[in-house]
């Protein structure tokens, strides 16, 4: 498959006003986590050891979230940015940046599928470009600004092969699928082996455990499923009607598997 062709394929939909909903509504479960340490956080560690933290250095983390990941490398470098979807994730960032007296960690609110990375000045501007498990990077386009926006490294980690014990079978209530990343990771390698990139990739399983209050959870099952379909009144009563049947003192519990996978890959300008 040439590039052309991928391009023209690799589309995706990411319905922006729904990702925003999702991870306003998420973005509480971030408020009090810790921040990553670099010395022990496999994704941090790999970044650390491709490319050597100093003064000079400029990241971008695209879909950063509450911005753990920039807040604990801002020591390290001279500029951490960071951009997200959702205004409430980029609330904490900036409030736990101000909190923990970083002064080098800027944050805005950006979708990235609209994002125009010239207007912004962000082209070959960053020495070191990530985005850990977030959706923003989903296809053609998106991973091509990424790229672009790298002077020396990008790293991309997506989950694949997920399984989600209770948002799988809300779906499954209504006739969706459980979707598969697997594609998408194929889609990938086309696109970098295409540009002439060698990329290499690490694999990561990995289980946990959360904890949602039911109506959060209720929310977050519904709009998970919006991001693939429209839902009739119907079929959002029937997803409210399985998750409430699951709570216990108005906790409803979920576990989570899946294969981390990073791409790695570097790129002189």
């Amino acid at each position: 498959m040439t590039l052309e062709q991928l391009k023209q394929s690799w589309v995706s939909n990411s319905k922006p006003e729904v990702q925003a909903r999702l991870w306003g509504r998420a973005s509480a479960d971030y408020k009090n986590k810790p921040l990553p340490d670099p010395e022990k956080d496999p994704f941090l560690k790999r970044l650390r050891e491709e490319v050597p933290l100093h003064e000079g250095i400029r990241t971008l983390d695209i879909g950063c979230g509450a911005g753990g990941y920039s807040l604990a490398l801002a020591p390290f470098v001279t500029e951490a940015v960071g951009v997200d979807i959702s205004g409430g994730m980029i609330e904490i960032a900036r409030a736990r940046g101000k909190e923990l007296g970083i002064a080098n960690a800027a944050f805005s609110v950006l979708n990235w599928s609209e994002a125009d990375i010239d207007a912004l000045g962000f082209r070959n501007r960053f020495q070191v470009v990530f985005a850990h498990m977030t959706p923003a990077v989903c296809d053609y386009a998106t991973l091509e600004k990424m790229d672009a926006c790298a002077a020396r490294l990008c790293m991309l980690q997506k989950p694949t092969r997920r399984r989600d014990s209770v948002l799988d079978r809300a779906l499954e209530l209504v006739g969706i699928l459980p979707e598969a990343a697997d594609q998408a990771m194929v889609s990938t390698y086309n696109y970098l082996w295409g540009k002439g990139y060698e990329p290499h990739f690490v694999y990561d399983r990995e289980t946990w455990h959360t904890e949602r209050a039911t109506e959060d959870m209720v929310g977050w099952c519904t709009d998970r499923a919006k991001l693939r379909r429209e839902l009739t009144p119907a079929e959002e009563a029937e997803i409210a009607c399985f998750v409430r049947s699951l709570s216990e003192n108005g906790i409803v519990s979920e576990c989570t598997t899946t294969t981390r996978v990073t791409t790695i890959w570097k790129k002189e300008i």
